[in-house]
């Protein structure tokens, strides 16, 4: 290889691995994962985190950040299902953090809600960026198969926030 892998790689590797998982072996669901790059010349780490419930995954994550603090990873790529809402701002609500924390509040967790829209987010976060690209899972039937993905999001600086990337970087 030469030189790093560039965050534009990882979200395409994210993206072959959820057609191949999703459409091309046809499976009914992924587990989230994981690509940690490490320094050049040291092997990086592919790692599935399949977790249920919020203890799990806040377990799962903790440990992957002592693994990369370890290894001095440099970028990570991350791919997981999700469920989303979109968020529209009410006419003449005020722009701040604090009036689009408090919108957000209100809409509840997207899990919960009749208007999510089940995704597949791609994340590739390095010190200076994070990209993102979210693919909307269509189903054949409720609890079938997934038989397309629409890209929701493009491939994108994203300002995307996650406790989960979060102090993930040395």
């Amino acid at each position: 290889m030469s030189g790093p892998i560039t965050l534009e790689k990882l979200i395409a590797l994210g993206e072959r691995h959820v057609n191949r998982i999703l459409l091309e072996d046809r499976e009914k669901g992924m587990a989230p994962l994981w690509h940690l790059v490490t320094p050049e010349g040291e092997q990086d780490f592919i790692i599935m985190t399949p977790w249920n419930g919020d203890f799990e995954k806040k377990l799962s994550v903790a440990k992957l950040r002592e693994l990369a603090h370890k290894h001095n990873v440099i970028a990570v790529g991350f791919v997981t299902e999700c469920w989303m809402l979109e968020a529209k701002t009410p006419p003449g609500m005020l722009n701040t953090s604090w009036h689009k924390d408090r919108m957000l509040e209100r809409m509840g967790r997207p899990s919960e809600s009749p208007d999510r829209i089940e995704a597949v987010m791609i994340l590739a976060h390095d010190k200076k960026r994070t990209l993102g690209k979210s693919l909307q899972t269509i189903w054949d039937k409720p609890g079938g198969r997934i038989i397309s993905l629409i890209e929701h999001l493009p491939i994108g600086e994203s300002t995307f926030e996650s406790w989960m990337l979060e102090g993930m970087l040395p």
